[in-house]
C-alpha cells in the first residue's frame, strides 16, 4: 500500500474517533435526546458538510456508535473469561460479570446508549453487522454460566411453569435447550438490573458498596447453579 494512501486512511480513522467521541460526549450531556450533527462536528473543528464524508447522518453515527460499543462490551467480557479460565465456577462468573459492570460503570453514555433510554427516532437497523454484535456477549457469558456443564446437564434443565412456550423458540444465536436457554437470560436479568440500578443511582443506601452487593448476588447465583447442576 502506498504510504500516501496508508497515511490518509490513518487520518481518516483518527477522524472518525474524534467524531465518535465527541458523539459520546453529546450523548452523556444532553441525554438519549442530545445528539445533534452540528455540534459534534463544531467539537471535531470541521462544518456539518464536512461530517458528512464520515457519516451521512445522525442514525449512522448513532449505529457506529452501538457497534462499538456491543464489541467493546464483549471483549471486556471475554478478555475476563479467558483470564479465570481453570478457577472455580463461582469466581470465573465474577470475574466475567465484574467486567461487565466495570465496564458499564466506565462507559456511562456507551452502556446507556444499548440499554438505557432509546434515542427518540432511531431504531439501531437488523443488519447482521448490528446484531451479530449485540449477540457476541453471549458467548463469554455461556463459557462461564455452563463451565464444565455436559449437554445431557443442560438438556436437564426444566422450564419453570408459565414459561412452556419458550420450547419453541429460536435459539440460533444462543444455542441452548429451552430450560437452560431461560436460566441464562433470568441470571442474565439479574446481573444486568443490579449494574442498571448502580449506574442510575438507585442503590441507596448502599449506592458506595455497589460491587460488594454485587459480588453477593453473583455468589448466591453460582451457588444455585451449583446445585442445580448436582441434581442433573
Amino acid at each position: 500500500m502506498p504510504v500516501e494512501g496508508s497515511v490518509r486512511e490513518r487520518r481518516r480513522a483518527e477522524t472518525v474517533q474524534e467524531i465518535k467521541a465527541a458523539a459520546l460526549v453529546q450523548l452523556a450531556e444532553g441525554g438519549p435526546g442530545g445528539l445533534s450533527l452540528r455540534a459534534v462536528a463544531r467539537a471535531v473543528g470541521m462544518t456539518v458538510q464536512s461530517l458528512y464524508h464520515y457519516f451521512d447522518s445522525r442514525d449512522e453515527l448513532l449505529t457506529a456508535l452501538v457497534i462499538d460499543g456491543h464489541r467493546a462490551l464483549a471483549a471486556a467480557v471475554a478478555e475476563a473469561a479467558d483470564a479465570s479460565r481453570g478457577r472455580p465456577q463461582a469466581e470465573r462468573l465474577f470475574a466475567a460479570s465484574n467486567a461487565y459492570r466495570r465496564w458499564a460503570l466506565a462507559n456511562r453514555p456507551a452502556f446507556l446508549l444499548l440499554y438505557g433510554t432509546p434515542v427518540p427516532g432511531y431504531e439501531p437497523p437488523s443488519r447482521e453487522e448490528v446484531t451479530g454484535a449485540a449477540a457476541s456477549l453471549a458467548e463469554p457469558f455461556l463459557d462461564v454460566v455452563f463451565d464444565g456443564w455436559s449437554a445431557e446437564q443442560l438438556a436437564g434443565v426444566p422450564l419453570q411453569p408459565g414459561a412452556e412456550r419458550l420450547a419453541g423458540a429460536d435459539a440460533t444465536r444462543v444455542p441452548l435447550p429451552p430450560g437452560a436457554l431461560a436460566l441464562f437470560y433470568e441470571l442474565r436479568a439479574q446481573m444486568h438490573g443490579l449494574v442498571m440500578l448502580e449506574l442510575v443511582g438507585h442503590l441507596a443506601p448502599v449506592n458506595d458498596h455497589g460491587e460488594d452487593l454485587f459480588r453477593g448476588m453473583i455468589s448466591r447465583a453460582a451457588a444455585e447453579l451449583a446445585a442445580l447442576r448436582a441434581q442433573l
